[in-house]
């Protein structure tokens, strides 16, 4: 019901900036309703996604397929964020090393959760939420930008769609592996490859 209710959010603002636009600028109220229903029905379709994935893993297949492609390479976008933040800054030197640092220990962190699985145990629940809460903020970065590559770069505007990107993440890269244990060794597994990738990368420019 929390992953639920986090896609019904996203939903919600990923069409916040259009009825916006519309409630300003559009005097039909019937295209202002219709624009309202289709947002309740992409809402409810969004909410049945989520609850039957839920409760029948089958329906999680296609969205475990996407988050092990967004676990993988959102890590590396994660540091091409960073570094086109920071480079000209003169921490970036530190800055590299802390961020090489960090996905090492993240990548450590899923490794050791892995041996573990395979022992029958498991790691620490705080390590890791941590994991994938960092995660969720990588594969947020990479659905704004590729949204933001369809539409035009309206800066004041783009916080809606990062809120949406953001609770699309939290719902399925950290609340549906808690839902479905079945895919909690491929979820450790692509989370580890991406933030060996993202090591990498962050050493390779040193």
């Amino acid at each position: 019901m929390f992953a639920a209710l986090l896609a019904l959010g996203a939903v919600f603002l990923a069409f916040l900036p259009v009825l916006h636009h519309a409630w300003t600028f559009v005097a039909s109220r019937r295209t202002i309703a219709l624009l309202v229903a289709l947002i309740l029905i992409v809402g409810v379709g969004a909410v049945v996604l989520v609850t039957s994935a839920a409760s029948n893993p089958v329906y999680l297949v296609p969205i475990a397929g996407i988050t092990f492609g967004l676990r993988i390479v959102s890590p590396f976008l994660l540091y091409r964020r960073i570094q086109d933040r920071f480079e000209a800054s003169r921490w970036w030197d530190w800055l590299r090393w802390l961020a090489a640092g960090g996905f090492l220990g993240f990548a450590a962190i899923l490794a050791y959760h892995l041996v573990l699985l395979d022992a029958g145990g498991g790691a620490s629940q705080v390590a890791i939420l941590s994991e994938q809460v960092a995660m969720a903020l990588g594969a947020s970065l990479l659905i704004v930008r590729a949204g933001l590559r369809v539409r035009p770069r309206e800066t004041t505007e783009a916080w809606p769609i990062w809120g949406s990107a953001v609770l699309l993440a939290l719902a399925f890269v950290v609340v549906l592996p808690y839902v479905v244990p079945a895919f909690e060794v491929v979820y450790a597994v692509s989370g580890l490859i991406g933030w060996s990738i993202g090591t990498a990368a962050a050493v390779r420019d040193v």
